[in-house]
């Protein structure tokens, strides 16, 4: 938060010097071009209008201000001072000012509207895709049900039959118990996991662990690998360090990218079926995430093409998950890019910034 707080007041900053500059040499050549006082402020309101849809509404007051000065300077008698000595020039610049802050305040108003609603979409087709996405994996999930809630019975029934006998096995049935207990908390993990990936909430950003992350993922995505015959391995460097941001937005493009890695693998009819997931120390202390396949890979000419909305490959695909998934990470202070792998199939990486406390 702080990080970007600071990159919008300096983008801010340059604005304001931008403009005043602007400002300041568009009076000066209207000056020279004997341009009277009125179509002179005119054009000084429009260059004011035009750079406050860049900056902020600050930096508006600052550029209408420097406008009124630059009036002041180069117009009003007595010249190249900033003494108003006519009533009716001082009428003027009022008029000016007060135009000049109104027209811009509405323009920072409707732009501030306008963000509002694109992040509010931009976070309804976020979770939209985060849906799909699950949907594809219903057979996954069952699975990864299925295995604790046959536990449960199978425990149950033992517990049962402990208890039944004579005298009571107390001993083995607490162990039955305690398995109970073990497999109905593994299912509940799995449905929360579920639920917090498919719930409508605002991004939450915090320190998240990479390295739990993509396990909770991969959890989701085991009954895929298994049912197509793939083999996934895991590379998790020690140490990693935290980063800064909304765990179900970077889950999302985890499994994104997990799911399209399994898809492209599933349409093989020979060779080597990998799924490789790595994180790992990346440049500039960030992490560095990679999900690698031996799948039917991209063309090499379209590897910026795949992440544009709308682009897919798939018969029945959407082609959001992607561009959606770069969005994210790029809101996140990162980038996401693809290459070949190797003999086949494709790379896809990100790179985070870690967090630091207080510049998050």
């Amino acid at each position: 938060m702080m990080r970007r707080w600071r990159s919008k007041y300096w983008f801010s900053t340059v604005v304001c010097l931008f403009g005043i500059a602007v400002l300041v040499a568009l009076a000066y050549a209207c000056l020279l071009l004997g341009v009277v006082f009125a179509t002179a402020g005119f054009l000084l309101l429009v260059v004011v209008v035009v750079l406050s849809t860049e900056g902020n509404y600050a930096c508006s007051v600052i550029l209408s201000l420097a406008a009124v000065g630059c009036l002041v300077y180069f117009f009003s008698p007595p010249l190249f001072d900033f003494r108003v000595e006519k009533q009716e020039d001082l009428v003027a610049l009022l008029a000016f000012l007060t135009t000049s802050m109104i027209i811009t305040g509405l323009s920072a108003k409707i732009r501030r509207i306008s963000e509002e609603e694109l992040q509010q979409t931009r976070g309804e087709l976020a979770r939209f895709a985060r849906v799909a996405i699950l949907g594809e994996l219903t057979a996954s999930v069952a699975h990864e049900l299925n295995q604790p809630l046959a536990g449960l019975a199978s425990s149950g029934d033992a517990c049962r039959r402990w208890l039944a006998s004579q005298p009571p096995n107390i001993e083995r049935a607490n162990q039955s118990l305690n398995r109970i207990i073990r497999d109905a908390d593994r299912a509940s993990k799995v449905v929360e996991r579920v639920r917090g990936l498919a719930k409508n909430t605002p991004p939450q950003k915090a320190a998240v662990s990479v390295k739990e992350a993509l396990r909770e993922v991969i959890v989701l995505t085991r009954g895929e690998v298994e049912q197509n015959h793939i083999r996934l391995e895991t590379q998790f460097a020690d140490g990693l360090p935290l980063i800064w941001a909304d765990r179900i937005q970077l889950q999302q493009v985890c499994l994104n990218l997990i799911v399209n890695a399994i898809e492209s693998i599933k349409t093989l009819r020979s060779g080597p079926r990998n799924l490789l997931v790595r994180a790992e120390q990346g440049a500039s202390d960030g992490v560095l995430v990679t999900v690698s396949d031996t799948g039917a890979g991209f063309d090499s000419t379209s590897t910026e093409d795949i992440f544009n909305a709308f682009y897919t490959t798939k018969p029945e695909g959407m082609g959001m998950g992607l561009a959606i998934s770069r969005s994210i990470i790029e809101a996140h202070g990162g980038r996401l890019w693809a290459s070949g792998n190797v003999p086949r199939g494709a790379n896809f990486q990100f790179m985070l910034p870690h967090y630091r406390e207080g510049v998050a």
